[in-house]
């Protein structure tokens, strides 16, 4: 299966998992064995180009088809930032599905330096101080 046949499964199961929080019936899609594998995602919602719910895992701790499940529901209906979505939402959402991969220590002199290192679309950062943390995918 090809990186955007991917890409559109993900997505078609995330959907698909907001949608049976709504008692609604979804289609039977196909589930290969890499979503077996341990993975990570971050599931953003967004409507009209405004952010909605956006919830992930930053480190693998159990099957990738299983945290892109429990993650698109959490960005629907439980980011503490939103109301839970609405059923009269759900055709308006956009659903976006990123994989993370593990994390790993970045080595730099300074600011332009860590910038020329981030390849966008392809990278993301975590930013952690003290017991803060964010993410930008």
């Amino acid at each position: 299966m090809s990186n955007p046949d991917r890409g559109r499964l993900l997505t078609a199961l995330a959907r698909a998992a907001i949608a049976r929080e709504f008692g609604m019936t979804t289609p039977t899609l196909p589930h290969p064995a890499w979503l077996n594998e341990p993975g990570a995602v971050f599931v953003t919602l967004t409507r009209n180009g405004q952010l909605r719910g956006c919830i992930g895992s930053l480190e693998a701790h159990r099957a990738l088809g299983l945290d892109l499940e429990d993650n698109a529901q959490a960005a629907a209906f439980r980011d503490p930032r939103f109301p839970a979505l609405g059923y009269d939402e759900l055709a308006q959402i956009n659903v976006e599905v990123s994989i993370l991969s593990k994390p790993a220590a970045m080595r730099f002199t300074d600011e332009a330096d860590a910038l020329a290192q981030l390849r966008p679309g392809i990278d993301g950062v975590i930013f952690k101080s003290g017991w803060r943390r964010s993410t930008f995918l």
